[in-house]
C-alpha cells in the first residue's frame, strides 16, 4: 500500500474560476475545468478532465447552472459510469453516491469542503488547501492504497461538480425546490 499527497491550484477565466490544474504524484500533470458555452446560450453543465496519464473523464448535465450530481452523467474513456444516489435519511452521513465502473464499486461522499472516494483497496480524499491571493483556494488531495489513474480521474472531475445533494443542507433545500419547480434536470449532452 502506498500513500501520497498532491495539490491542484485554481484556474481562472477572467475573474471566474473554471477549474484546477496541478501535478498528481507519479501520474503527472492534470487539468479539470468547466468549459464556457456561448454567450446567451444555455450553460454547458460540463466538467472535463485531461492529462497524458489519465483516462478522459467528462461529467455532463445536472440541475442549475453547474454540472450537478442531481441528474448528471459521468463518462470515463467513453464508457458511462453507473451512478446511483443512495439516501437513507436527511441526517449527516445518510447520503452518498455509489458508482460502478470496470468491475469496481465506488462510494463517494462530500460534506464541509471534504470529499472521499473509496473502493476496495483505495481511497482518494480531497479537501481545502492553502489560499492564493488573487486566485483562490487550492485543493489538497491524499491518495491511499492501490490508487489508479481512473480513481484519481473520478475524484478530480467531481471537484468541478455541484455535490450539494449529498449534504444535509442540500437535501433540505431540494425538497421545497423540487416541489415548487419540479425536477428541471439535464441528463447531459455528449
Amino acid at each position: 500500500m502506498s500513500s501520497f499527497e498532491f495539490e491542484v491550484e485554481p484556474e481562472l477565466d477572467g475573474p471566474v474560476q473554471r477549474g484546477y490544474s496541478g501535478v498528481v504524484g507519479s501520474f503527472g500533470a492534470v487539468r479539470v475545468f468547466r468549459p464556457q458555452g456561448r454567450s446567451g446560450a444555455e450553460p454547458l453543465r460540463q466538467a472535463v478532465l485531461s492529462g497524458a496519464n489519465f483516462p478522459a473523464a467528462v461529467f455532463s448535465g445536472g440541475a442549475g447552472n453547474l454540472p450537478s450530481l442531481d441528474g448528471g452523467m459521468l463518462k470515463i474513456d467513453d464508457a458511462v459510469v453507473d451512478m446511483e444516489l443512495k439516501v437513507t435519511g436527511v441526517r449527516k452521513g445518510s447520503r452518498w453516491l455509489e458508482m460502478h465502473h470496470q468491475g469496481f464499486r465506488y462510494q463517494y461522499t462530500s460534506a464541509r469542503g471534504t470529499a472521499h472516494l473509496e473502493r476496495d483497496g483505495a481511497k482518494v480524499t480531497m479537501g481545502r488547501g492553502r489560499y492564493i491571493r488573487g486566485v483562490g483556494g487550492t485543493r489538497l488531495g491524499q491518495a491511499e492504497g492501490d490508487v489508479t489513474a481512473t480513481d484519481l480521474a473520478i475524484a478530480l472531475v467531481l471537484e468541478e461538480v455541484d455535490t450539494a445533494v449529498l449534504t444535509t443542507g442540500g437535501a433540505l433545500l431540494a425538497i421545497p425546490m423540487n416541489f415548487l419547480f419540479g425536477r428541471q434536470r439535464d441528463e447531459g449532452t455528449w
